[in-house]
């Protein structure tokens, strides 16, 4: 398999596990990856459209999507009204709490099929593909 493939696979395994969790709380896989994506500070419109890949008409529907559910805000910036930061509310912390703990029994139960050896290596790994990705998308 080339790196293609297995981005592919990595990208569909993880996109099933974040369906299935989502599921639980009755949020689609988008709602849920929104939710994961916004740190606990919160992040602005145009930062997260660029994390999630989304332009950012497209971001706003979900966005509003979100604030009707009352898990997320928008919150005017503090040195720049033109800029929205999207935040968590009360109970989209407590749900994303729940879906983190899911996912984490999830991540340990995959664990569990990797020897010691490679998951020593894993992290390390898995920290620097995420920046490269994150490199990828800025020249996109």
């Amino acid at each position: 398999m080339n790196i293609t493939e297995l981005l592919t696979d990595l990208a569909a395994g993880t996109n099933g596990i974040i369906r299935s969790t989502a599921s639980k709380f009755s949020l689609t896989a988008s709602q849920a990856f929104h939710l994961l994506s916004i740190p606990y500070d919160g992040i602005p419109m145009s930062d997260l459209a660029l994390r999630l890949g989304l332009d950012n008409s497209t971001l706003t529907r979900n966005i509003q999507k979100l604030e009707k559910m009352e898990l997320v805000k928008r919150l005017s910036d503090n040195y720049d009204k033109r800029i929205h930061r999207v935040v968590l509310t009360q109970k989209g912390s407590a749900l994303l709490e729940l879906i983190e703990e899911q996912l984490e029994e999830q991540n340990a139960n995959i664990l569990e099929k990797i020897d010691l050896d490679a998951q020593e290596h894993l992290l390390s790994v898995l920290e620097k593909l995420s920046w490269a990705l994150e490199c990828a998308r800025e020249k996109l």
